[in-house]
């Protein structure tokens, strides 16, 4: 082929190309979390860069999913003001108080999600509901809300004892200054293997809670919404997306 003709093919190439990159939507991403499983690792092996990745290469150029931490509060902001277009990953619509799920449009389940009540397995604490942790030092975490536990520990039936993180609180399990602590599944999967303490520890058969981790979009994305849904089912044949749930203890 004349170098001449091989030069403008190339060049259209490049237009062409060029063009599409430019056609891509940049779609905000956001977690709240910062701890393993829904943080997001530089090496991008955890659930957040997995999902986005996965979801730009299905969109076939139309958005490229870009995952963002950002604290709760501001991301209650960018909600509330309207100032920014989003999705919020790992939500739960009532944690943002639309239950009924008409102010953001919602997708479906990504994954399940449950609240533990971990002990030790030298005093294991089987839980059936908040009164059996009476008279019991129960760890919590500084501003989250338990359900039927507060109620017990505000009457004094249940010592709470906050600290700044379920990782603090699991410190505190191993060294007996706790009898109990509730901890989000997949958070719990990474801390015991991260101190392969599997042996040390009592899991109750009965979680606190159990939820449906979904993602909130606003309302100008309902169409990136409903392509999130068709996609879900494929997701789950995502050989690293399996691995990973498997590896956090969400796999269904």
């Amino acid at each position: 082929m004349p170098r001449s003709l091989t030069s403008a093919v190339f060049g259209l190439f490049c237009i062409v190309f060029g063009a599409l990159a430019q056609a891509a939507t940049t779609v905000q991403v956001w977690t709240y979390y910062d701890s393993p499983p829904f943080a997001i690792d530089p090496k991008g092996d955890d659930l957040t860069s997995t999902l986005c990745r996965v979801l730009t290469e299905k969109s076939g150029g139309d958005w490229v999913f870009k995952p963002q931490y950002l604290p709760r509060k501001r991301i209650n902001h960018y909600l509330e003001s309207g100032a920014e277009q989003g999705l919020v990953l790992w939500a739960n619509p009532l944690w943002f108080q639309d239950k009924e799920e008409t102010k953001y449009a919602w997708s479906d389940r990504v994954v399940w999600g449950a609240n533990e009540i971990v002990s030790l397995r030298e005093n294991p604490v089987e839980y059936t509901g908040p009164e059996s942790l009476e008279g019991k030092r129960f760890g919590g975490v500084a501003g989250h809300h338990y359900v039927g536990i507060d109620d017990l520990a505000q009457s004094g039936r249940i010592k709470r004892e906050d600290t700044t993180s379920f990782s603090k609180n699991l410190d505190k399990l191993l060294s007996n200054r706790l009898d109990a602590i509730l901890i989000p599944r997949g958070e719990l999967f990474y801390l015991v293997s991260q101190g392969h303490l599997g042996d040390k520890l009592f899991i109750s058969s009965k979680p606190h809670q159990q939820y449906e981790r979904k993602i909130l979009a606003t309302q100008k994305l309902e169409a990136v919404r409903d392509f999130i849904n068709a996609q879900l089912p494929a997701l789950n044949e995502d050989t690293e997306w399996r691995a990973l749930l498997e590896k956090y203890g969400l796999k269904p």
